[in-house]
């Protein structure tokens, strides 16, 4: 019997995973949101970050994903904002990067994580004592912001994307 049924994915798809063959079966399936782990369209930052996704990976998935038949506002694209030193300029380039291929972008806010490699970065980065105090470590205070990426800056980002 056909069952009639929608999912979504609200956690950020692995890019790399998404070949021809998976784009159709999600999007057969009855996948309806679709949501990718891009993070940043800075390759330097990429590589910073772990490099698990490169820009040509980025529009190949895309390009996948719109032959499968998603349109492109449903593919949303997960962009992290407040990394330790990002300037206000590489997510702007990240926003138009994703939207250059038809895709949605969608900000987050960077949180972070002791233990990790960016956690320490983090540390001499922010205004905020994040050693000391865990409240710090919530990103709805942006806590790597600095003037090169002010909480103004944030908003502006934010707002541009509600347009």
């Amino acid at each position: 019997r056909k069952i009639s049924c929608s999912f979504h994915t609200p956690n950020a798809l692995h890019v790399k995973a998404i070949e021809p063959e998976v784009a159709d079966l999600l999007f057969r399936a009855g996948f309806k949101t679709i949501r990718l782990g891009l993070e940043t369209a800075d390759e330097t930052l990429q590589a910073e970050t772990g490099g698990k996704v490169d820009n040509a990976d980025f529009r190949r998935t895309v390009r996948n994903l719109k032959s499968a038949g998603y349109k492109g506002e449903e593919i949303g694209v997960y962009l992290l904002a407040g990394l330790p030193e990002q300037k206000a300029s590489q997510v702007a380039d990240s926003i138009t990067f994703v939207k250059e291929t038809g895709a949605r972008p969608i900000l987050v806010e960077y949180s972070p994580i002791p233990g990790t490699a960016m956690f320490e970065k983090a540390k001499r980065a922010s205004p905020f004592d994040l050693e000391s105090e865990p409240v710090f470590h919530n990103n709805s205070i942006l806590p790597c912001q600095w003037e090169g990426f002010t909480w103004k800056d944030y908003r502006k980002l934010k707002d541009q994307l509600k347009k």
